[in-house]
């Protein structure tokens, strides 16, 4: 990827209560290594969380030493293990557990009564933080839309990927994919191939940019947004979507057949799938909560639910009706 200068971790205002949570734990990576920074990402500073949420956070140790033979893996694990010693002598602050064997290290805290994971040098994530705050600053409207169907999945059993279902991460995508399709949103990497911005993580390199100035793009009025609801999301998923067949990609803003994403995973997806691309990483398909044991059930019952919700006559497509609610299996 041809690119200009490595783009700068993005630097956002944040939460009261997540600013004092990241000052109780700074000092501890401090010690470890006097250049570290500490970055918040997820729901608790994208605009789509509530006060309530969980705090993600992630220590940014700065590149190897010349001669640092460990892998990112190993990186992280001697950064998060170090951390936690130190911490554990810090007041109002607990850790948890160490879950050191996952695919990205994380310390799981009790900082002052609140839940917080610790990683370490995982920091696209924090781009991606970024993407969605901005769309959820351009739209209120967004963010009511994405915590209705939020509210609607877990009534529904539908949401969780510990479940195997849709997390609520791809559930906020949808919502911006869905307004993106009807004006209500501009796509804000719009442009990211042809200004491409390269961010190295873990042997991969990303295109992060997105847009900072949005030219003609025209907001919606008050009477064109009320148009707008979850019953039209519905309509739009099952009706409009070529589920199974094209991909939501708020990368593009638009809706395109699955074979214009030669990237994107598809391993061991069910061929009637939903496919739902992560904006930055390419290769990461959403609906990978769908495979394994759950064998497409979860797919097939959010549509299903989805059908029922746009209040329509269910048409002929090759979705069988779903089985009664199997227990998913974490894969």
């Amino acid at each position: 990827m041809a690119a200009v200068k490595g783009p700068a971790i993005p630097s956002m205002k944040l939460p009261p209560r997540v600013e004092a949570i990241r000052d109780r734990i700074l000092p501890a990576a401090s010690e470890v290594s006097p250049l570290a920074q500490i970055y918040a990402f997820g729901s608790s500073v994208n605009g789509f969380g509530d006060e309530n949420s969980d705090v993600d956070l992630v220590v940014d140790m700065g590149p190897a030493t010349p001669g640092d033979q460990r892998s990112w893996h190993g990186r992280a694990v001697d950064c998060l293990e170090a951390i936690s010693d130190r911490l554990s002598e810090v007041e109002d602050v607990r850790v948890v557990e160490e879950v050191m064997t996952a695919k990205v290290p994380i310390l799981k805290l009790k900082v002052e009564g609140v839940d917080c994971d610790l990683s370490c040098n995982n920091l696209l994530p924090v781009f991606n933080t970024q993407l969605l705050r901005r769309y959820s600053e351009l739209e209120p409207r967004v963010v009511e839309l994405a915590g209705e169907l939020k509210n609607w999945a877990r009534k529904q059993g539908l949401h969780g990927a510990f479940n195997g279902h849709l997390s609520s991460y791809s559930f906020v995508l949808l919502a911006i994919f869905y307004m993106q399709q009807r004006g209500a949103l501009p796509c804000l990497q719009r442009e990211a191939e042809t200004r491409p911005r390269a961010y190295h993580e873990g042997g991969k390199t990303f295109n992060v940019w997105m847009d900072e100035y949005l030219g003609t793009w025209r907001r919606k009025t008050s009477q064109e947004l009320d148009e707008l609801s979850l019953r039209d999301f519905a309509i739009f998923m099952t009706e409009e979507l070529g589920w199974g067949h094209h991909v939501v990609s708020v990368r593009l803003g638009q809706s395109l057949p699955l074979d214009k994403f030669p990237h994107l995973s598809v391993k061991y997806i069910d061929d009637e799938c939903l496919h739902i691309e992560d904006p930055f990483d390419v290769q990461r398909n959403l609906a990978c909560v769908f495979r394994g044991y759950n064998r497409g059930n979860s797919n097939r019952r959010l549509w299903w639910g989805l059908k029922k919700l746009s209040d329509k006559a269910k048409p002929q497509l090759p979705l069988p009706e779903p089985e009664e609610q199997v227990q998913s299996q974490e894969i």
